[in-house]
């Protein structure tokens, strides 16, 4: 690397799929002194009980462009190119821009975490170009079973939706990475060699760790202690049952962990192949996507109403128990009146 590409700010971009090993790698890179943003998205305990990393605000910002784009965070389907090109992504840049300076303000070496970055990589290039930082990029990989079997037990689905929307994340970030400073990693290598994973991250992307990774490591290794990795599959188990676009480039992906990179071409082939099926179906995926959106939406607010139900169902037993006597007077009436209006 040159002494003035080092000399500067450099960005750690982690690209990978939701569920890919992006919050344990994040986090083991924050321990060794890379930056982690100043508001930082509270830890959920049924999803991800240690933490998730990322810049609450950005993933906010994110899901607006996203939003913008004609687009969600689970959509198989690719972005819009001239999106990126458009007045909506410029005004994004600008306040991404300013998001960066309250999130990190003057750190040498901030780590960014958020699986929409894949898509959304394009958004970012300028605005870390326009602040003179260099970004350098970290890509996790996980068998893709693993990635389908947590996500369809967080957020329901079948498991080809969720191997589809892992392709799409990968060929993004693989291709809109292309000649920047880069490695991948996987999430057994994490897990089990954590020591090996920062040390090849340091040497490929020319990082000098502002903490040691020795000094560092009963931080690390506490917090990667534990059952961290749930529904484990085997890669044998990646058969003729799967896709052979995501058998593909799985195969790719675990050849460039091992250091020895394939060559794009063979990804660009399924990508083309890819963006050719969505240009026919993505249309009825779109209106599909859109049912199940509204269908869910419907779902949330009849919970809402349930459990404000119950709610008040508790608390009038408890007037009940405690307050009244023969008849209901004022304060049960009002909350009868209160459970009537919800029917």
């Amino acid at each position: 690397m040159s002494e003035t590409l080092s000399a500067r700010r450099q960005a750690i971009l982690v690209l990978g799929m939701h569920r890919s090993g992006t919050s344990a790698l994040t986090r083991v890179l924050g321990l060794c002194g890379a930056a982690l943003p100043e508001r930082l998205m509270d830890a959920a305990p049924e999803v991800n009980e240690r933490g998730f990393w990322e810049p609450r605000e950005i993933v906010a910002l994110h899901e607006e462009a996203l939003e913008a784009a004609g687009s969600v965070w689970h959509d198989i389907r690719p972005l819009p190119g001239p999106w990126f090109e458009s007045a909506a992504a410029a005004a994004f840049r600008q306040r991404l821009a300013a998001l960066l300076d309250e999130e990190f303000g003057t750190a040498a070496l901030p780590v960014v975490k958020d699986p929409r970055l894949c898509r959304l990589l394009n958004l970012w290039l300028p605005v870390l170009g326009t602040l003179d930082i260099a970004p350098c990029v970290v890509i996790p990989v996980r068998n893709p079973l693993e990635v389908a079997a947590s996500l369809r037990q967080r957020e329901g689905f079948g498991a080809a939706k969720w191997l589809m929307l892992w392709l799409g994340h990968f060929l993004a970030a693989e291709r809109e990475s292309r000649g920047l400073p880069r490695c991948f990693v996987t999430y057994e290598q994490i897990l089990t060699d954590w020591r090996s994973v920062v040390e090849r991250i340091g040497a490929v992307l020319g990082i000098a760790w502002p903490r040691a990774p020795g000094a560092a490591a009963p931080e690390i290794e506490a917090f990667l202690s534990g059952a961290l990795r749930h529904h484990a599959r085997s890669d044998d188990a990646l058969d003729d049952t799967v896709p052979v676009w995501i058998r593909d480039v799985y195969d790719w992906a675990l050849a460039a962990c091992r250091g020895a990179e394939p060559d794009g071409a063979a990804l660009d082939r399924i990508g083309a192949e890819m963006a050719g099926t969505m240009a026919a179906f993505g249309p009825v995926i779109g209106e599909l996507d859109g049912e199940i959106e509204r269908k869910s939406a419907e779902l949330r607010r009849w919970i809402d109403v349930a459990v404000e139900r119950y709610a008040l169902i508790e608390q009038l037993q408890t007037v009940a128990a405690t307050r009244e006597t023969a008849r209901p007077t004022g304060t049960l009436q009002a909350m009868l009146h209160r459970l009537r209006g919800k029917s």
